[in-house]
């Protein structure tokens, strides 16, 4: 199972998907692409507490995908 997790000002999405079924998948992938539209930055979380790595596009056979806003700065 796949888990994407984003940020945002309404609270928290969490988005859980099965990498066999097509549909889960496609609508992963759809809110994935919907956030890095927005500017989100996406990260694929490691086991164990490791350092994750920078994503720019969706992997259906990711563990855990965390996405966050991008930062307002003045």
């Amino acid at each position: 199972m796949g888990q994407l997790r984003a940020m945002g000002t309404a609270g928290d999405l969490k988005v859980i998907w099965d990498p066999d079924n097509e549909d889960e998948v496609a609508a992963a992938q759809r809110t994935f692409d919907d956030l890095r539209e927005k500017g989100y930055n996406a990260y694929r979380v490691k086991r164990r507490g490791e350092a994750g790595d920078v994503v720019k596009e969706f992997d259906p056979e990711a563990e855990k995908l965390i996405l966050a806003p991008p930062m307002a700065g003045g």
